[in-house]
């Protein structure tokens, strides 16, 4: 019988990071933090089988990366909410969707596409194998992903160029009953 899960041994903490790395000088807007995978692969939050939806910017050239925009150059360009993806295809899928209606029009003119984080986290549940991770990193708290438990919940930010602080969170799926 499983274990029931025990919300007092989810990992706390805030977390600072230095600004988005930069290019000719600009923040490249929407980046992770400068340091951001790295922590994740030091807390073990990483996998062989990565995809990242709404990848944006990301490079890492070994993993999915999922993005409406096919500027950005993803591996499949398509909607992040119903991806072509397999299922439990995925070690670990990695969220950063806009972060607003606004944000997502004011600076990707994706507004006919955003959504909440929970649109999102239900096609990551999808995707991941059990065992696997779901990460987000979203202004929005995300609901407990169905079948899924957290075991990290962070705010994190950034200096010197300070924003408003982000949820981060680590959900594990679990194995069907």
């Amino acid at each position: 019988m499983k274990a029931k899960w025990d919300a007092s041994k989810v990992f706390r903490t805030t977390k600072c990071f230095g600004a988005s790395t930069q290019k000719n000088g600009q923040d490249f807007i929407g980046a992770f933090p400068n340091g951001f995978l790295k922590w994740l692969r030091d807390n073990g939050w990483w996998g062989q089988d990565r995809v990242y939806l709404c990848a944006g910017v990301v490079r890492d050239e070994s993993a999915i990366r999922v993005d409406i925009r096919p500027e950005m150059n993803p591996t499949h360009c398509e909607d992040a909410r119903k991806t072509s993806l397999p299922d439990e295809s995925a070690d670990i899928v990695i969220l950063d969707p806009p972060y607003s209606e606004d944000l997502a029009d004011r600076l990707y003119g994706t507004k006919e596409h955003y959504a909440g984080i929970n649109a999102f986290t239900k096609e990551a549940a999808r995707i991941v194998r059990p065992g696997g991770l779901v990460i987000t990193l979203t202004y929005e708290i995300p609901k407990r992903i169905k079948g899924c438990d957290f075991i990290a919940v962070c705010g994190v930010y950034s200096v010197p160029a300070t924003s408003y602080m982000r949820c981060f969170t680590v959900s594990e799926k679990q194995e069907a009953k």
